[in-house]
C-alpha cells in the first residue's frame, strides 16, 4: 500500500536524471506553445511577477522600490519576448496581405511566423515552469543583481521593449491596413481563451 507514494517520491527525487523526462517535457512544453496564443502566456508572466511580489514584498520584507526593481528583473526577458512575438504575429498575420509574392513566398513567412511566436512562447513557459518546479528555492533568493546596475542585456531588452512598442503603434500605416484590422490581430493573439 505505501509503494505507490515511494515510487512517486522516488520520482520527484530522481527525475532530473532521466533523459526521457526532460524529452517529454520538451515535447509537452512545444506542444502548449503551439496550441495556446500569446494572451494565455502573458498570463503566465503576470502570474509570475505577483509571485515576484509576495517573494520581495512579504517573503523578503523588501520596500515597494526593491519590490518592482525585483520583479522588473525577474520578467524582463519574458516580457520582451512577449512583445517580440506580437510584432511577429502582428506583422506577419495572414489577413495582411502583402502584394506582389507568391505563394511559397507566403509559405514561408507563416513558417517564419511560426517561429517567431513559438520560441518566445517556448522559452516563457519553461521560465515559468522552472519556477513552479523549485518554488521554494525561487522564494528563498532574490534576483542576483538586485540593487545593481541594470547590464547590458537589461538595456538590450528596454531597447527592445521600446522598439516593439513603437512598431506596433506605427503598425497599420507601414502595413498599410485600417487600426481596427489592428485591434483585431491584437485581439485574437492577447485574448487568453482564444486558442
Amino acid at each position: 500500500m505505501n509503494i505507490l507514494p515511494q515510487t512517486l517520491k522516488h520520482f520527484a527525487h530522481q527525475h532530473d536524471d532521466l533523459p526521457a523526462f526532460h524529452a517529454g517535457y520538451l515535447v509537452l512544453t512545444l506542444f502548449a506553445a503551439a496550441m495556446f496564443n500569446l494572451g494565455a502566456f502573458g498570463l503566465l508572466i503576470l502570474a509570475h511577477m505577483s509571485l515576484d511580489y509576495v517573494k520581495y514584498r512579504e517573503y523578503h520584507g523588501y520596500g515597494w522600490k526593491l519590490t518592482f526593481e525585483g520583479m522588473i528583473r525577474e520578467s524582463l526577458i519574458d516580457v520582451t519576448l512577449l512583445l517580440i512575438g506580437l510584432v511577429f504575429s502582428v506583422y506577419l498575420h495572414h489577413s495582411i496581405a502583402f502584394p506582389g509574392i507568391s505563394s511559397l513566398m507566403r509559405a514561408e513567412l507563416t513558417i517564419v511566423r511560426m517561429f517567431g511566436t513559438l520560441i518566445p512562447k517556448m522559452k516563457i513557459l519553461h521560465n515559468f515552469l522552472k519556477i513552479v518546479a523549485h518554488v521554494r528555492h525561487y522564494l528563498d533568493h532574490a534576483h542576483p543583481h538586485l540593487r545593481q546596475h541594470w547590464s547590458t542585456v537589461d538595456r538590450v531588452c528596454f531597447w527592445s521593449i521600446g522598439l516593439t512598442f513603437f512598431l506596433l503603434a506605427l503598425s497599420a500605416p507601414i502595413l498599410h491596413v485600417t487600426y481596427p484590422h489592428i485591434q483585431e490581430i491584437l485581439i485574437e493573439e492577447l485574448m487568453p481563451w482564444t486558442i
